[in-house]
């Protein structure tokens, strides 16, 4: 933690200062009789000992300077700069390690104070605690989070076990429930908000889950959501880095957030790197946004099957989106705009790798290039102060890095794109401001003329969650899913699909700070 520089009183001045009350102190017990001399006498005493107490700070913090500044070596001269960003392996230059020497002794010393000042606790003035702060001045760095445990308890066997997908086949003799206590939910992040230039605001967040870097891995990581920075005014946002896609942006509100319908009717949600500018027009309540992208068209943070077998073609996917937002959310019991409606696609390019030769001992690798497209319309409706509804409707083929299409891209036997639709709605009710239930269906429906491994993906859920305080949240939720796997083909060539089904129970619970 980086506390606030603390202006230093040369040691001359408490000096001088202290004889001069010493002076005065004993003058005052010629007059001993005086009752008045007393008491500025007894009030000359307290202030030397606040000045002795001072003067110990000083002198512990010049200890620690000289420590440091023996450690790291004489200063640069005044005139050195940093050409460039330090690389590993390559020494800091000086005046950054004098910059760096003097945080580490303003620290140090914060350390002495907590555990009770150099005068073993006898300081006069309590230690206080210093901000939040940075390396660099101007920054406004708020550090959030939420510690949230789950317990998913399933009917059937599903991928992964603790925020489920899909349904996975029966085993013959083994039990399909499971049971799962698991604290992957559980996120970090941190907000930046920088410098004023013009009409713009300088900011960026880092944000991210306990999640290892593949969602279907069930394994415990880092699994980035948010990365970027950004200029915002009234009118305009520029943005790079990890951001939510463009397409298709509206979630249901479930307790198992991080699946939310992906693969079961809601694309997008996924996070990518991308260069962003989106317009704003605001009218009264009435707000317009525009917002286009372009986006990496292989992120590694989504692995669906085909990513081992495919590669960067060298063009970007590009995302576009119009919104219109009516009413005011706070005015409501239910903390949603009273009108949405949103229109948004994508498209983008990646190539398939394929061997072409049978023969095991002999590699021929082919190539074909697929195009991926999607358009989605979103809207929502606050109904009353309590109710409203929202949903998504989706159509579009290969996906399977926007969470559609049931994860799904392309058929490696026929080497051709996956198309599927798929939508999904909620309805939610605030009984009261801190006690709210929301009820929700999405499926995905992959085209089976495409030959799909997964031919439908569907999801039902309803929940209540209980918001005892700002700070925390407690959440039931129960859900079905379905999912028709392929198991063959008939004696006409056709698919045979199976469906495989089963029930989870959620129970979650969160502290945010």
């Amino acid at each position: 933690m980086i506390h606030p520089r603390r202006s230093l009183v040369p040691s001359q001045v408490l000096a001088a200062t202290a004889a001069s009350l010493t002076v005065l102190a004993a003058a005052g017990a010629s007059a001993a009789e005086d009752p008045q001399v007393q008491k500025l006498r007894e009030q000359l005493e307290r202030q030397q000992a606040v000045i002795e107490s001072q003067e110990a700070r000083l002198q512990q913090q010049e200890r620690l300077l000289r420590d440091l500044a023996a450690r790291i070596g004489p200063p640069a001269p005044a005139t050195a700069t940093v050409a460039a960003a330090p690389v590993a392996g390559v020494a800091l230059a000086s005046g950054t390690a004098v910059a760096k020497a003097e945080a580490e002794a303003i620290d140090q010393l914060a350390l002495v104070e907590a555990k009770g000042g150099p005068n073993g606790g006898n300081d006069p003035e309590p230690a206080r605690p210093g901000p939040v702060g940075t390396r660099f001045a101007g920054l406004d760095v708020t550090l959030a989070g939420a510690l949230r445990t789950t317990v998913t308890t399933t009917t059937a066997r599903m991928q992964p076990d603790a925020t489920p997908f899909f349904v996975l086949p029966k085993i013959p003799g083994v039990p399909d429930g499971t049971t799962k206590i698991d604290a992957r939910l559980s996120s970090l992040l941190i907000s930046i908000k920088g410098a004023q230039q013009g009409d713009f605001q300088l900011g960026g967040m880092i944000y991210a889950y306990l999640f290892d870097g593949d969602l279907l891995s069930g394994k415990y990581g880092l699994y980035p959501g948010f990365a970027y920075i950004d200029a915002t005014s009234d009118k305009w946002r520029f943005a790079a880095g990890l951001q939510q896609d463009v397409f298709s942006p509206m979630m249901p509100t479930m307790v198992d957030r991080m699946s939310a319908f992906a693969g079961s009717g809601n694309a997008g949600n996924s996070f990518k790197p991308q260069l962003r500018v989106e317009r704003f027009f605001v009218k009264g309540t009435d707000r317009l946004v525009i917002q286009g992208a372009i986006a990496d068209a292989l992120p590694s943070n989504i692995k669906p099957g085909f990513v081992d077998s495919t590669e960067n073609t060298g063009v970007p996917n590009l995302e576009g989106r119009i919104a219109w937002t009516r009413g005011n959310d706070r005015e409501a019991t239910l903390p949603w705009p009273k009108y949405v409606l949103g229109l948004s696609g994508a498209t983008g390019r990646f190539r398939t790798l394929y061997d072409r030769n049978p023969d095991p001992n002999v590699t021929d690798i082919g190539s074909y290039t697929t195009t991926l497209s999607g358009v989605a319309v979103e809207g929502s409706w606050r109904l009353t102060d309590r109710f409203g509804v929202q949903g998504e409707v989706y159509s579009g083929k290969a996906l399977g890095a926007y969470l559609a299409t049931a994860f799904q891209t392309v058929n490696a036997t026929e080497r051709a794109p996956i198309s599927s639709d798929g939508y999904w709605g909620e309805a939610a009710y605030y009984w009261t401001p801190k006690l709210h239930s929301h009820l929700g269906y999405g499926i995905d429906r992959p085209d089976k003329g495409d030959g799909p491994g997964i031919g439908a993906n569907e999801t039902a859920f309803a929940n209540l969650f209980w918001d005892p305080s700002p700070m925390t949240t407690l959440g039931f939720e129960a859900t079905w899913r379905q999912t028709a796997l392929l198991a063959g083909f008939d004696p006409l060539g056709r698919p045979i699909y199976v469906d495989n089904d089963g029930f989870a129970f959620m129970l979650s619970s969160e502290l945010r700070f």
